[in-house]
């Protein structure tokens, strides 16, 4: 049932609500070129005589839709993205049951012409478009609000603590002491056996006797890339130390004494990363000022406002939602976007080209470090899905929904301190975005596999897939 949708009638009234749209012309205001919204399953009594396929074919110009129809084969062959898929689905996204960028990165809505790296810096864009094209042949009455709802305090789950309970000294059997002992077999345990054998480099034997020779030899521009790419990771780090707290608490107050014992593990590692990077700034680039000029807008949205909001929250609401949203900001966004990324950079400047030793083995060891974080996450999240069910599955996809296009902005804004043709060290911003995009697009499919699976299935998987 296409509901009047792919006809020229719905390409034309949508058009007009995209020029007339002032909350589209703010969001893609930045965003130019042509795009096709294309039916894959349309039967062939729907697709137009010169067409190849059924698909809405739209001119979008910074903000405004300059034309709008049933799109042709020429136009096929010059829309700079052709996004793609069944009637199903883009009816559940035209009725706010799925949203554009969990739907893209899910593969529930493929990118069959143009560069994702390209796109996710306009998910802002597309999803204010979907909103408009939300509302072409739709009643208020009968239209579904614009998006899944932001989790607030109001509308969260209950806490799975109450105040009085809170309120009473925890108390309950000590299980290392009890017939149970431990689970060794647990995925946390088998991390925590890795950072015990991998975890205890120290910061201060790093040796950057080289590094500051290479970096005396790098163009101004060249510093500057790398000062900017530090300075990011050194605030990050020191932000996830200082909020990483009341996660450990949640999970020890739940009595999880195997995901505790590798939750120590967490705060040494994020602590020794702070120091790791200072050592750049104070052996290597010898620069003392304020580096914070180095953050951008999107840079406080993450780490100054939502990473501690979301891991604050959970000193009074130890809610599975609310530990959902926490382990997706920190593990999904800093970490698994965020911090991924940085690290293909240094690889990219550093490993590539034979340059700092010293950064190069501190870039390694934290990266290792930070694959467990990850797994952990992983695991917790699954695990979380698996016991409660879609709740959380759906307060993980709207956290994601919020955050990414800031995460990708983190991204893009650090390129554009240069002028596009200039960036230091020939790097092109969009296979950065591609990188982290795929990332991320891995994690979440794991992680929605936990629909459908038991714990001891989840923890089995995840076991594997970090083997020792």
């Amino acid at each position: 049932m296409t509901d009047g949708l792919f006809t020229e009638t719905w390409a034309i009234a949508l058009g007009d609500a995209l020029h007339r749209s002032d909350s589209y012309r703010s969001a893609a205001k930045a965003w130019e070129g042509s795009v096709i919204l294309d039916w894959s399953d349309a039967p062939i009594t729907h697709v137009t005589s010169d067409a190849k396929a059924c698909g809405v074919f739209l001119d979008l110009h910074r903000g405004d839709c300059r034309a709008a129809r049933l799109a042709t084969a020429s136009d096929y062959a010059a829309a700079q993205y052709v996004l793609s898929t069944d009637i199903t689905v883009w009816t559940a996204l035209l009725e706010a049951k799925l949203t554009p960028t969990m739907a893209l990165l899910r593969g529930k809505l493929t990118l069959k012409q143009g560069s994702i790296g390209t796109l996710m810096p306009h998910v802002n864009a597309a999803s204010a478009l979907v909103r408009v094209a939300q509302t072409v042949k739709r009643t208020p009455a009968t239209r579904a609000p614009a998006f899944a709802h932001k989790i607030g305090p109001a509308s969260a789950a209950p806490s799975a603590t109450t105040p009085s309970e809170t309120a009473r000294p925890f108390s309950r059997p000590l299980q290392s002491t009890s017939a149970m002992g431990l689970r060794y077999d647990l995925l946390p345990m088998r991390l925590w056996e890795k950072a015990k054998r991998l975890g205890t480099w120290n910061p201060s034997d790093i040796d950057f006797t080289r590094d500051r020779a290479d970096w005396l030899a790098l163009a101004p521009d060249e510093q500057d890339m790398l000062l900017r790419l530090t300075s990011l990771f050194q605030a990050g780090e020191e932000c996830v130390t200082l909020d990483i707290l009341p996660l450990l608490d949640v999970i020890s107050q739940e009595g999880r004494l195997e995901e505790q014992l590798y939750l120590t593990s967490f705060l040494w590692e994020e602590a020794k990363h702070v120091e790791a990077f200072r050592r750049f700034f104070d052996q290597v680039a010898d620069e003392h000022s304020d580096l914070s000029r180095f953050h951008s807008p999107s840079y406080h949205t993450i780490f100054a406002v939502e990473l501690p909001d979301a891991m604050g929250r959970l000193r009074t609401d130890a809610s599975p939602i609310a530990q959902a949203r926490a382990s997706a900001t920190y593990n999904m966004i800093v970490e698994g976007v965020l911090a991924e990324t940085g690290y293909h950079t240094y690889h990219r400047v550093l490993t590539a080209r034979g340059l700092m030793p010293g950064m190069q083995r501190v870039a390694a060891l934290l990266k290792a470090d930070e694959s467990r974080h990850l797994a952990y996450g992983i695991f917790l999240l699954s695990r979380l899905v698996a016991e409660h069910g879609d709740s959380v599955w759906d307060a993980i996809t709207t956290r994601m929904e919020e955050l990414l296009p800031s995460a990708i902005a983190i991204i893009t804004e650090a390129f554009s301190a240069y002028p596009p043709d200039r960036i230091p060290f020939g790097l092109a911003p969009e296979t950065f975005v591609t990188f982290a995009t795929g990332q991320f697009q891995r994690r979440m499919e794991r992680i929605e596999r936990a629909r459908h699976q038991s714990i001891a299935q989840i923890n089995a998987l995840e076991a594997l897939e970090s083997a020792l």
